[in-house]
């Protein structure tokens, strides 16, 4: 007999949709994307220059890194990051018409299952248009009461787990109790998330994570598929 909890809110990316792609390197379309905003600005940087130039400052600092990129190469950083944003978003969402992000393996059935038991929403670092689109492509949204994707103001990334703005939120708006609900998530950041917002939480560990530990998650499994043994 599972857990039982009123409420279960899941990350997107990694946790039920597979946004790394079929490509060799992983996120292939996003740094397409990227590549095709830089080109605006006639820039062009190496995905090696991405990663230490735009994206480590973006995760660890974001809008702070965010500027600094473009202080960097010049860049007038609102119409950079409104272009970005426009970019990524369009990429995101033909990658999935085209079938290149899929569902992971099982979270339909999963999603569905859990559905008949407790209400269920969505709480991702991803831009509200793809999460929309997501549910929507993979005919998800039936399952789910409740939905929240960043918004794409370069002020809303402060808003990004570890900030548990988003799942205070859904807890507020479906009138639960922090006792009654819980969030499934395969990123550390998320599992803090979960911890300041003072909700258990589950994290799928695949072997390349291992600051997710650091944390504490309640519940440790290997794949989405697992849930159906703990809720």
């Amino acid at each position: 007999m599972g857990y039982e909890y009123k409420v279960v809110i899941f990350d997107m990316d990694g946790t039920f949709l597979n946004s790394r792609g079929d490509g060799e390197i992983p996120h292939v379309w996003a740094y397409e994307a990227f590549r095709k905003t830089l080109n605006n600005y006639g820039l062009n940087l190496t995905v090696e220059e991405i990663d230490k130039y735009f994206l480590s400052p973006l995760h660890s600092d974001g809008e702070e890194g965010v500027k600094r990129f473009c202080t960097r190469f010049g860049l007038e950083c609102e119409e950079f990051w409104s272009r970005r944003e426009r970019d990524v978003i369009e990429a995101k969402i033909e990658a999935m018409r085209r079938g290149e992000i899929e569902l992971c393996k099982g979270s339909e059935e999963i999603i569905k299952y859990l559905s008949e038991k407790s209400y269920l929403a969505v709480v991702s670092d991803s831009q509200q248009a793809c999460v929309d689109y997501a549910l929507e492509h993979f005919n998800l949204k039936p399952y789910f009461k409740i939905w929240y994707g960043r918004r794409s103001e370069l002020e809303s990334l402060a808003y990004r787990k570890p900030n548990p703005f988003y799942i205070n939120r859904v807890l507020s708006e479906l009138s639960t109790s922090r006792e009654e609900a819980i969030l499934v998530d395969d990123s550390a950041v998320g599992v803090l998330a979960a911890r300041r917002a003072g909700i258990d939480s589950v994290f799928i560990y695949r072997g390349e994570k291992e600051a997710g530990y650091n944390y504490k998650p309640t519940f440790l499994v290997r794949d989405i598929e697992e849930l159906r043994r703990i809720l």
